[in-house]
Parts: C-alpha cells; sequence; structure tokens
C-alpha cells in the first residue's frame, strides 16, 4: 500500500521508538583501559583507588626545627633546656632518621641555630603521618563516575595513572556505487562518502569508537558480507544509504532480511528511513544516505541508546528565544528545526532556517535546534521557545543575524559570528518591523524603511540594506553594515 508522507498513523512516537531501542539492546559492558588524562569526560566502569599512601613517609607540617622530643622531655619554664638533635626542615620534607616533631620555625630565635625550649614537645608536633591525606587502596572515586579536568591531577598524584571507563564499537557501512572518498572532486552523478565521519564525530565525545568499512557497493551480497565482517568486532552496526524506495537501494532490504524488526520508521522528521533489526544480540540499523537526516538520526537515537549502556551524553546548553518568524510543523510527526538565535538589543530572537532539501547550508547557519513535538502544529511569530544551542560558544550574544535575499552576499570578518538567513521579502520586511534582526537586505528598492543603504552585488545588481527602527547606534547593526563593506 502507498502512504502519504504526511500519514503517520502507522508510525511509532518519537519517544516511543526511543523507549523500545533501548530496552530491545542490553548493555554489551564493553570496557577500555584508558590514560586518566585521556578519560576525561568518559564514564568510570571501576572503582579508582590510590595507588599508595599520601604523604609516603612522615613530612614536616610546618617550616622549622626537627627534633627529638624525648631529648625536651625536661624543657620548663624558667629552665630553657638546649636541644642537641636539632635540624633545619622545610614544609612537605620527610624527617632527619632519629627526629619526629616538627619545632615551627618563628618560634626559634636566630633562625633555629640554637634552639632553647621551655616547654616538652610531644611526639608529632608539627608533623603530617604517613597515610594523613590517603592510605594506600583509599577508594577515590566510585564506578559511574563522569571523570572531571580537575580529577586528573590528584589521581595521578595518587598513583592512578590508569582508570577503565565505559565504552563502545560502532560499525558503519557507507553503501552506494556514487560515493567517492572525502577529499575527492564527485564527478557526475557521485558525492563524497561523509557519513561515517559524521558519525564518529557525533559519538566520539560519549567515547564511543567508530570503526568505518570501506564503500560497499549496491549490491546485497556485498551489502551482507561487510555487515558480516564487522558483527564480531562491534556492538552496534549502522548501514547508510539509500531508503529502501529507489531501484538501486538494497540496503534497507538487507537489513530487513537479517532478523527481528524493531522499529521501521518513526513519526519524525527526519525518520521514515529508519529501520532498526536485531541480529542476535547486535542493533543493525539503517539509514538514508543523505547527511542531515544521518546526523539527526545518529543524534536522536544511537546516542540515546549508547547513554542507556552507560555512555556519557554532553548537555546541550538551551536558550529561551522569541520566534521572528512562524514555524509550521505537521501535528503528527516530531520534527527538529534549525535556528538562528541572536541578542538583539534586550531580546533574543530566533528565526527558522529553511528545512530538508532546501536547507543545504541551514546546518552551518544554524546555532541552535527547537525540538517540535508529535501533536503541535507549529509556533506564531513572538512565541517564547527553549531551543538547544549547537554550541555554547556561538550564543547569542555573539550572533549576528542578516535576513533576506541573503544568498550570493560576501560577509567579511566581525567580531560577530554573521548568520545570514535566507527568506522571502515579505518575511525580510517582517522581521524588520518587529526589530527581529540586524540588518534586512531587500531585493524591492520601493518603500524601503528612511536610512536604507543600497549595495551593488557582483553580479551588476542591487539591493537595499535596512536596519530595523531605533537600532542605528547598536554596535552589531554597525558591524552588520561594516560585514556587507557598506559604512555610514
Amino acid at each position: 500500500m502507498i502512504r502519504s508522507y504526511q500519514d503517520s498513523s502507522h508510525l511509532r512516537s518519537f519517544e516511543a521508538s526511543r523507549e523500545r531501542i533501548a530496552a530491545a539492546f542490553p548493555d554489551p559492558a564493553r570496557t577500555a583501559d584508558l590514560p586518566v588524562e585521556a578519560a576525561v569526560g568518559r564514564i568510570l566502569a571501576a572503582p579508582v583507588r590510590a595507588g599508595f599512601a599520601v604523604p609516603g613517609t612522615d613530612v614536616a607540617e610546618v617550616d622549622g626545627i626537627a627534633v627529638a622530643s624525648r631529648e625536651t622531655r625536661h624543657a620548663a619554664p624558667g629552665s630553657p633546656l638546649a636541644v642537641a638533635t636539632s635540624l633545619r626542615v622545610d614544609t612537605g620534607r620527610a624527617l632527619p632518621p632519629g627526629t619526629d616533631a616538627v619545632v615551627p620555625i618563628e618560634c626559634c630565635p636566630d633562625g633555629g641555630a640554637r634552639l632553647l625550649l621551655e616547654a616538652p614537645i610531644e611526639p608529632g608536633d608539627g608533623v603530617r603521618r604517613a597515610g594523613a591525606e590517603l592510605e594506600g587502596g583509599a577508594l577515590l572515586l566510585p564506578a559511574g563516575h563522569r571523570l572531571r579536568p580537575v580529577d586528573v591531577g590528584p589521581l595521578v598524584a595518587a598513583g592512578a595513572a590508569r582508570v577503565r571507563v565505559r565504552a563502545a564499537r560502532v560499525g558503519v557501512v557507507p553503501t552506494g556505487g556514487e560515493l567517492v572518498p572525502p577529499g575527492t572532486v564527485p564527478g557526475p552523478g557521485e558525492s563524497v562518502a561523509s557519513n561515517p565521519l559524521a558519525i564518529r564525530a557525533l559519538l566520539a565525545p560519549q567515547g564511543a569508537e567508530t570503526i568505518v568499512h570501506p564503500v560497499v557497493p549496491d549490491d546485497p551480497a556485498a551489502v551482507l558480507a561487510a555487515i558480516e565482517a564487522l558483527r564480531s568486532e562491534v556492538d552496534l552496526i549502522v548501514v547508510c544509504g539509500g531508503s529502501g524506495r529507489g531501484t538501486r537501494d538494497v540496503a534497507f532490504g538487507v537489513v530487513r532480511s537479517l532478523g527481528e524488526v524493531v522499529v521501521d520508521g518513526v513519526a519524525a522528521r527526519p525518520g521514515r528511513a529508519f529501520l532498526v533489526i536485531r541480529d542476535g544480540a547486535v542493533p543493525v540499523i539503517a539509514m538514508p544516505g543523505r547527511a542531515q537526516p544521518v546526523g539527526l538520526l545518529t543524534e536522536f537515537f544511537i546516542v540515546p541508546l549508547l547513554a542507556a549502556w552507560g555512555l556519557p551524553v554532553p548537555a546541550a546548553p538551551r536558550a529561551r528565544a522569541r520566534l521572528g518568524l512562524a514555524i509550521e510543523s505537521h501535528p503528527g510527526f516530531a520534527e527538529a528545526v534549525p535556528l538562528s538565535i541572536a541578542r538583539v538589543g534586550d531580546s533574543v530572537v530566533g528565526v527558522r532556517q529553511p528545512r530538508g532539501r532546501r536547507g543545504a547550508l541551514s546546518q552551518f547557519r544554524a546555532n541552535a535546534r527547537l525540538f517540535v513535538p508529535e501533536g503541535v502544529a507549529g509556533y506564531d511569530a513572538g512565541d517564547e521557545v527553549e531551543a538547544d544551542l549547537l554550541n555554547d560558544l556561538d550564543g547569542p550574544d555573539r550572533t549576528l543575524l542578516v535576513v533576506g535575499a541573503v544568498e550570493g552576499l560576501d560577509f567579511r570578518e566581525t567580531p560577530y559570528r554573521v548568520v545570514p538567513v535566507p527568506c522571502s521579502e515579505d518575511e525580510a520586511r517582517a522581521l524588520l518591523g518587529r526589530s527581529a534582526c540586524h540588518l534586512a537586505v531587500l531585493r524591492d528598492a520601493l518603500d524601503v524603511p528612511e536610512g536604507t543603504r543600497a549595495l551593488r552585488l557582483a553580479d551588476g545588481g542591487e539591493v537595499a540594506l535596512a536596519v530595523p527602527p531605533g537600532r542605528a547606534d547598536d554596535p552589531k547593526v554597525r558591524a552588520a553594515l561594516a560585514t556587507l563593506g557598506v559604512t555610514r
């Protein structure tokens, strides 16, 4: 039966799909032994214990004079005692043989050249005993702790140079006779095999090792052989390429034949071309070949599965923003919408970037992502939403929004990150009127706001650069104009 792309009635929901995948595949309990400095951000799979006592021997707790306490037992007020066995010692240094206490240097006339005591010194005075900070074998960190940069120094100082962490190995099989290696200029009908590198980059923060199989042609036997070659080495296999609908798409059919279907399509965009099979204990996942769906499906489904296996998930910073333009979404599907978020005046504004095949540059221009859940038909301009920032160093305060007819413009370097947002003339004028941008690029020179500046393009055409009302002196607005070579 042919179903409409808008029909989600036969598809499992986004959250239900994630829960089903996590429940279907138990933790393979893979671990890795790493140097402490290489394990930052990873989850400990075993407790970490001190390799030795700290300090390893009795040491001076203060700068002073080391003495044998037994020689001071007759010291008394009015009857000072000259100590025969006394040696200068610095804080942290081992006590000289035959001494068991330290008299602070400030209590010693002449810096301790001649030590006279009017009271006995007790054994251990001014001394930090061996193991006072840590006993050998003491528990430093429990299993399940996420190793922090601040943990590295104390661990190494306590003799814990290596740690055991949670790990996973993911195999990736890129399929398609049209694929060429990264760094190659594709010919007619060809494309670069970028998906394995994208998956590796997305999973590396969790500590997953990605093993990439060489590109496999659109041949069922070759695809099956590639899966079999990885099966014993990895905990999860991802097959990228096709959607199961094209005449040369064989990957989905091969994966489907391997075992029990766990998920076959999700009520999400992307998500229709997403297949999860249980082949013994190993999940085998088929994804489409396009880069955008592969990245999002990896984040939305593989990352949570690895998290269920005990691998860390770096927390995404979040930001609240007022939408500059409406966002439409089909209520039967969950959807990820790329946003560009910037502080404009006193407000944080979010403007949606193009989606799907129209948004090839959106992944570079977006600094945030809005997740629209099932059942929500979208949002109106002016609505407040909360979105995930894709990079906390690329947040609203450092972003400069230029909207409208932005294609073909050459932006210069500025102290801010310039983000072009392509949109229609009417949408650009609406953003301009709402002060929801720093600069609007208009094609229609008629009825332009006061103070608009003209810019001649390389192709001989001309656009108008319009500034939101009352924003002419905003430093970001001045930077927006300067990035296009226009000054006041």
